[in-house]
């Protein structure tokens, strides 16, 4: 009696072992234990040892690794029908390189967001409308404190914060951040990409 094998395989697979594993790319259910064991163990690509490669797989090459070790378990796909293994060699860098990117990274994006509100609140005259708000309100001794402007900058970096829902390493909320949505959009659309095109790659060595 054959025994049923289901596979899971997400989009995008990253791995850092260039010896790749069934196991390693696709999620494996089965009753036999044993069996699931044996079929995350089969090798099933070797990517070259350079420090960044993205390989196109399809399931078909998956499913036929394991019907060529176990001819008797029936295979079932519950996953994606292709997908894109990318492998990333580890490197160890120094805590002190490290550290330096990252206060680069963040003095570099500092900067360049004082610029850009700077140059948004001269452009729509911002100054401007705070004086005449105070004029409206005919509060004198508020403008000398100049507390609109106060009120203006915390309730900007309010702001900022609860949008992107993430504030020194802390995340007020499960929900992923604006940044890490568009980062998912763009890697689907890279991947989708790569697809197509070893799609029609494969298509072209068949005619």
């Amino acid at each position: 009696m054959s025994e049923t094998l289901y596979l899971q395989i997400n989009r995008n697979v990253e791995v850092a072992d260039r010896h790749v594993t069934i196991g390693d790319v696709a999620s494996v259910l089965c009753k036999n234990a044993a069996t699931a064991a044996k079929v995350k163990a089969l090798a099933l690509l070797s990517i070259p040892d350079v420090k960044k490669k993205r390989v196109c797989v399809s399931v078909m090459e998956v499913i036929k690794r394991i019907q060529d070790a176990y001819p008797e378990v029936e295979v079932s796909n519950v996953g994606e029908n292709d997908f894109v293994v990318d492998y990333i060699r580890e490197k160890k860098h120094s805590k002190l390189l490290q550290g330096f990117l990252i206060a680069f990274v963040a003095l570099f994006t500092f900067m360049g967001s004082v610029y850009a509100i700077m140059a948004y609140n001269n452009d729509v005259g911002t100054i401007e409308i705070f004086g005449k708000l105070y004029e409206l309100l005919e509060a004198e001794e508020a403008q000398q404190y100049k507390l609109a402007e106060v009120m203006y900058a915390v309730g900007l970096a309010g702001g900022i914060i609860l949008f992107y829902n993430h504030f020194g390493g802390k995340r007020f909320t499960t929900d992923p951040t604006p940044i890490e949505v568009e980062m998912d959009k763009y890697e689907k659309d890279i991947d989708d990409a790569m697809i197509d095109r070893s799609a029609a790659a494969n298509k072209e060595k068949t005619v």
